[in-house]
């Protein structure tokens, strides 16, 4: 895999959002590219640190959340 092929899959990787073939793609070309470790690296740390941001309870309020799950539920939803 070349190095922009990577690139355009690390989301996804870091999401756990890949398929294992392409997973493991992208490893293999993280054990041997001399340059993409290092951006692999800081985006590792960015995702870690967007995670720590994200609160779902001050999204949706639990109410809400129960209603709006209710209605799918139900099939009511159009």
């Amino acid at each position: 895999m070349r190095c922009w092929d990577a690139r355009q899959h690390v989301s996804e990787y870091l999401d756990g959002a890949l398929d294992d073939s392409t997973a493991h793609l992208v490893e293999a070309h993280l054990e041997t590219c001399p340059t993409c470790p290092p951006l692999y690296a800081s985006l590792v740390d960015a995702h870690a640190r967007l995670s720590d941001l994200r609160d779902p309870d001050s999204v949706v309020p639990p109410g809400v959340e129960e209603k709006i799950r209710a209605v799918l539920e139900s099939g009511q939803a159009r």
